[in-house]
């Protein structure tokens, strides 16, 4: 990058940062689909920090809904 000039200079990281966000975006939101409900969980006060992060924090069997 430090031999370009100019426009090239300012466009090589422009392109970088186009190439890498599709990646970013998918890696997310796959992390948010499988950490999601268990952290909400912990955020509205049904399971504590370490049960969430050693996986003993479960959803209810009827997801949730009172009946």
């Amino acid at each position: 990058m430090e031999t370009l000039t100019g426009n090239a200079q300012a466009a090589v990281p422009v392109g970088i940062v186009l190439v890498e966000d599709p990646f970013l975006d998918v890696g997310n939101g796959g992390l948010v689909t499988a950490l999601g409900p268990r952290y909400r969980r912990v955020l509205e006060g049904q399971c504590a920090v370490l049960d969430a992060i050693l996986m003993g924090c479960q959803a209810p069997e009827n997801g949730g809904v009172e009946r």
